[in-house]
This record gives structure tokens, C-alpha cells and sequence, in this order.
């Protein structure tokens, strides 16, 4: 596990960059692929998963999320980029 960490915020967690829902079509930070640290941790919203099948578009299976990046998806993008796996974040909606 390669962690980004965060120089600030209370009550981190370390999320997987692969489950986290984020706009993918953001441009990565400039300043973490310059070689500068992160400073605050990403702020994600945590999701209820349903114990249901549900179905999304065209009778397809909706893929359950259980975090989505609220503020930090250029930090996400910086981060997989540069290499790593997890990331410190909090979560703002519990």
C-alpha cells in the first residue's frame, strides 16, 4: 500500500483509490505532480449500499458506490498518477 497522506484534518480515513467514485475527467493537481505535499485530505460523502439488486440505465446492474469525492478530484488524479493506491480523506456527511 502507497498512502498519500495529508498534512492537515482530523478524523482521516484512508480510502482505495479504486473504490472511490470522482470526476475522471478533471485535470491531476499541479502542485502534488510538481513534487509538493498534500496538504488537506479529500472530503468524500459516505453512501448507503442497498442489500437489494438495483438497476441503473437499460436494465443494467447499478454498480454500488460507497464513497464519491465531494471536494479533491484533482487530488485523486495527481495521486494515481503519481503512483499511489490510497489516500487520507474525511467524510462530510456522517
Amino acid at each position: 500500500m502507497k498512502l498519500l497522506r495529508a498534512k492537515t484534518g482530523i478524523n482521516k480515513i484512508i480510502l482505495d483509490l479504486n473504490d472511490l467514485v470522482y470526476i475522471k475527467s478533471m485535470t491531476p493537481l499541479l502542485e502534488l505532480l510538481e513534487g509538493e505535499e498534500l496538504i488537506n485530505p479529500i472530503e468524500v460523502l459516505k453512501h448507503h449500499i442497498s442489500t437489494e439488486p438495483r438497476m441503473g440505465a437499460s436494465g443494467v446492474p447499478y454498480k454500488e458506490k460507497q464513497f464519491s469525492v465531494y471536494r479533491g478530484s484533482q487530488r485523486v488524479q495527481a495521486a494515481k498518477e503519481l503512483g499511489y493506491t490510497h489516500i487520507e480523506g474525511v467524510i462530510i456527511n456522517e
